[in-house]
């Protein structure tokens, strides 16, 4: 079936053709549907098919299956022809088709066909050009708050940019704001089931897929269930630990990780992965322990905790102000690799039942269920990111418990446990 972008141009897969009369067929099979193309390849392709059109001909073009070749290539015809930038072709492309799932390593060879790829970028004002994907989520809105006045900062709506139909649209956006970094925390809203394993795998592709095509660097957040395997009363985790998780949230991670380091062994590309402890702050419900049990003191109801094989679950609990200013400080590096951040104290627990109870002055009582599993018991060793960016953590447990109990609870509460 014919998708008519325009009264005279359009494009198809090839078998669906048929016979078609008085159409010229614009065939594009030859090229591939990955990197390697020639530009002087697209390039007579175009020519062809604009010759066509300016004789009065009605074109279509094709490929296997009507998706990357084929659309691609009708941009490039649409911008010649009628003389648009080729953004502007490619967002009508992908307008009359619904096609937004074009490959841009063949966008980028028809770009290079018609020398529109060579466009120097402008000088930067201040800082860097920073893209943040899931800006509108907990870290995500922290990051940008922090990064205003130090770099110009964009983001993009999910209508605007959905990272689960492809990479075209986030290609097209970091050309025209010539973004030079971008920062990866958007995920799925749902991450701890299967399904979200493959889409969280989908959205780092399509990011990675833009960041080589451009050379861009790459910051991306990753944490501490890399290592939830392990079985430990206290493990201190650095950079050369391997990873070793367990459930679904774990795995994700750790296959984003592993993709990571196909496109720098594959690609040469530039990227940093950042592991943290657990991040809470106010502002968000995660972890939601903290939050349930703020929740059944301001009642006085009994706090339930857990008790493993290996004794209470112990957590590198770091807050959302020193996760953020870490971010910012890799975005003004040259770091790559791995780092980790945390802040270097394991908590039970238990033991935050206990402050949360003492600073709400609640009456609840903290009993706890036995749970015939083991916990991994994770701190992260922050030598590294102290050593390459000077940075450490700023806000102990306590502070930014006190900071989300004010914020969370009437003043009556704070001091008498009641609501």
């Amino acid at each position: 079936m014919i998708k008519w972008i325009t009264a005279y141009l359009g494009t198809a897969s090839f078998d669906s053709l048929g016979d078609q009369q008085g159409v010229r067929i614009i065939d594009v099979r030859d090229l591939v549907d990955k990197p390697g193309n020639q530009p002087a390849v697209a390039r007579d392709k175009i020519s062809e098919a604009v010759a066509c059109l300016k004789r009065g001909e009605k074109i279509v073009v094709c490929c296997d299956y009507g998706i990357s070749r084929s659309n691609a290539l009708a941009a490039g015809v649409l911008s010649c022809f009628e003389e648009i930038p080729f953004n502007d072709a490619i967002r009508k492309v992908i307008e009359a088709t619904g096609q937004e799932e074009i490959k841009i390593e063949v966008l980028s060879v028809v770009r290079n066909a018609l020398d529109a790829a060579s466009e120097k970028q402008r000088l930067h004002e201040i800082g860097r050009r920073v893209f943040v994907s899931g800006a509108s989520g907990f870290v995500g809105k922290a990051l940008m708050g922090q990064l205003r006045g130090e770099h110009e900062v964009f983001s993009a709506r999910r209508d605007q940019i959905d990272l689960n139909n492809g990479s075209v649209n986030l290609d097209l956006f970091v050309r025209e704001h010539d973004i030079d970094c971008i920062v990866h925390l958007a995920n799925p809203r749902i991450f701890n089931n299967n399904r979200a394993m493959g889409e969280s795998l989908v959205l780092l592709k399509n990011v990675l897929d833009v960041c080589r095509q451009n050379q861009i660097k790459l910051i991306y957040p990753s944490g501490w269930e890399v290592y939830s395997g392990y079985q430990s009363s206290q493990l201190l985790a650095s950079e050369a630990l391997p990873p070793h998780p367990k459930g679904v949230y774990g795995e994700t991670k750790y296959l984003c990780e592993l993709l990571l380091e196909q496109y720098r062994d594959n690609y040469g590309l530039e990227y940093v992965l950042l592991r943290s402890g657990p991040v809470y702050g106010g502002g968000s419900e995660k972890p939601k322990f903290i939050f349930n049990f703020l929740a059944k003191a301001v009642r006085d109801e009994t706090i339930v905790t857990h008790k493993y094989i290996n004794g209470f679950p112990t957590l590198d609990l770091l807050h959302i102000s020193d996760l953020v200013s870490a971010l910012a400080r890799l975005i003004d590096s040259d770091c790559k690799g791995r780092i980790h951040v945390g802040s270097g104290r394991a908590l039970s627990t238990y033991e935050v039942a206990r402050l949360i109870v003492a600073m709400t002055g609640s009456k609840s009582r903290i009993e706890h269920r036995e749970i015939s599993d083991y916990a991994a018991n994770i701190v992260m060793d922050w030598k590294l990111a102290k050593s390459v960016l000077g940075w450490q953590p700023e806000v102990p447990f306590e502070e930014g418990l006190r900071r989300i109990i004010e914020g969370a609870t009437p003043p009556q509460a704070v001091s008498s446990g009641k609501q």
